[in-house]
């Protein structure tokens, strides 16, 4: 279980996410959703979705918690109703490649039930970000788990406006406050709008920051069908896709997490339908563009599992995107010693849509120095091409540790195995994964685990005998170079 000091070094990165376990950054992921969900969050959208989720999804993408609606309401208690439509969540898409899938998608569905290309209208609205509820003209439902949810209707029997004076039953919709009025008379008082929202719907007595707002008709119940919107064809959509989301953006004065769109024709949406999380015909487009310059303290060597050496560039601290960042990877050496990539060194720091923070360019060069041994088991260095790899590759011991865990990340039918469970193994003398399904118990605890740990961990390796898994994984697990999972999913096709 993560301490509360662990949960807000990794929520400033101070701990970085590559660094963590499987099992923590699951954790941390669920904390944070947790959180946020209840009006108290501890990071940022942007990085909770462009560094933590991305990270947690590449890890573990069939998690069930990936998979599941994010409840608007866990956190309280209050009894929950079956809601009059489903309110499901909106897939993302981080990048135009992303937004193009959805597209072929979408052109996929319409051939199926012969509607024209050119004849497919999508329309687009700012994402907001706020509390989601569902008005049918009698109850204001909380949104849930999707399929049911709470009635918090004292909220418009406190006085909540609606926006545009209209009228209530417009179904879907969020609560949210003004972003100039939280700028000009809260921001003082809190730390994001978010937790400024969630007490707009709590069970106890509005405060005063809460009654002044919705007197001013700054907190709001905004229905989807309220706000702002662009609608085309996709050709338009295609050719204009930046500027629509410009316009999108700028064009409400409220909390924003990307853009939404989806599709208008009435039989393709219903012939595309839905899965358990999302609606097929809809995306919701989010982007990151905050850029910085920053000098590099130092650079630290890296070992992979492969035996590449990874230059990791140690940064003086940096506000970029709402967090601190502290290190950044430099790649490869080969790109270190073309860039000129070391200490002293001025570089420009983005996060646009990466799992770690990414150094787009050197603005200013300094002297490089190339490292000759490995920093694990002090072998000599030799270059591959652009890369430097310590050729140790049965006996170094990062390389063996690596090697193990990807083994059992990439298997994944299994839980527990992640780098501190298998670097205590290694220290106790265990170099390779058969070794590891031939432990028992009383080995483990002989090893310094605690027996329910020990117990744990056998069953979990059980598990891992009976639970069955895809050819190509099982063979992508091994870390066979140049053989990733899709790979070997090409490969074993054949």
């Amino acid at each position: 279980m993560l301490t509360e000091k662990k949960i807000q070094d990794i929520a400033t990165e101070i701990i970085l996410v590559n660094d963590l376990l499987d099992d923590d950054l699951l954790e941390f992921c669920m904390i944070a959703n947790q959180r946020y969900r209840i009006g108290n969050p501890i990071v940022t959208d942007e990085n909770y979705d462009f560094i933590f989720i991305l990270e947690l999804t590449k890890r573990m993408p069939n998690h069930p918690f990936l998979k599941q609606i994010e409840d608007e309401r866990e956190g309280f208690s209050e009894e929950k109703i079956k809601l009059p439509e489903k309110m499901l969540s909106t897939d993302k898409a981080y990048t135009w490649g992303e937004v193009e899938k959805w597209l072929e998608r979408v052109a996929k569905f319409s051939e199926e039930i012969n509607i024209p290309y050119e004849e497919i209208q999508i329309k687009g609205t700012a994402k907001l970000d706020g509390f989601a509820g569902y008005d049918d003209g009698t109850r204001l439902y909380t949104r849930g788990d999707g399929n049911k949810g709470s009635d918090i209707t004292r909220v418009f029997d406190r006085g909540l406006g609606i926006l545009n004076d209209s009228e209530r039953g417009q179904g879907p919709g969020e609560i949210v406050v003004r972003r100039s009025y939280f700028e000009s008379h809260l921001r003082n008082h809190f730390e994001y709008p978010r937790n400024f929202q969630a007490s707009l719907i709590k069970e106890k007595e509005l405060d005063h920051f809460a009654k002044d707002a919705i007197s001013a008709k700054a907190a709001l119940f905004v229905p989807f069908k309220q706000l702002p919107f662009w609608k085309g064809s996709i050709k338009e959509f295609k050719y204009q896709f930046p500027d629509i989301v410009s316009e999108l953006e700028d064009g409400v004065d409220f909390d924003i997490d990307g853009v939404v769109f989806e599709i208008v024709n009435v039989d393709l949406k219903a012939h595309m339908g839905s899965n358990r999380k999302f609606h097929r015909w809809q995306i919701a487009y989010k982007e990151n563009k905050e850029k910085a310059q920053v000098r590099v303290l130092s650079i630290t060597a890296q070992v992979g599992r492969t035996g590449k050496i990874t230059p990791v560039a140690e940064l003086e601290p940096t506000q970029l995107s709402g967090a601190t960042i502290y290190r950044a990877t430099g790649h490869h050496y080969g790109l270190v010693q073309e860039q000129g990539l070391g200490a002293g060194s001025i570089v420009e720091l983005t996060r646009s849509g990466m799992v770690i923070p990414k150094i787009n360019k050197v603005l200013k060069k300094a002297e490089v120095d190339i490292p000759t041994n490995c920093p694990s088991c002090s072998s000599h260095l030799i270059w591959d091409s652009d890369f430097l790899m310590c050729p140790n590759i049965n006996s170094c011991p990062d390389q063996v540790v690596g090697k193990m865990i990807y083994f059992f990340r990439i298997l994944a039918n299994n839980d527990g195995f992640g780098q501190a469970t298998i670097q205590k193994l290694y220290d106790q003398g265990i170099r390779q994964v058969s070794d590891i399904y031939l432990l028992t118990i009383d080995q483990l605890t002989s090893m310094g685990f605690g027996e329910k740990t020990s117990k744990n961990l056998i069953d979990q390796l059980n598990r891992s005998r009976k639970e069955s898994i895809e050819d190509w994984r099982f063979l992508a697990a091994f870390g066979v170079q140049r053989l990733g999972m899709g790979n070997c999913e090409n490969l074993l096709k054949k």
